[in-house]
């Protein structure tokens, strides 16, 4: 998946918030920033917010 993308359907979605939960254990509050599972998680974290909002908002 390109992480510079947006999600664009409700598939890719649910793949990454399952990766997000994978990486949640594994980055915390002492993980470098440039730990490629902290980069993911960022990254992934800003996909599925930006999706969510966009099709789940109130």
């Amino acid at each position: 998946m390109n992480f510079t993308s947006k999600l664009e359907n409700e598939s890719q979605y649910n793949w990454a918030v399952s990766r997000v939960d994978e990486l949640l254990p594994l980055v915390n509050d002492n993980t470098p920033e440039n730990d490629p599972n902290y980069i993911e998680l960022i990254l992934l974290s800003n996909l599925v917010a930006d999706y969510s909002e966009e099709h789940f908002s109130l």
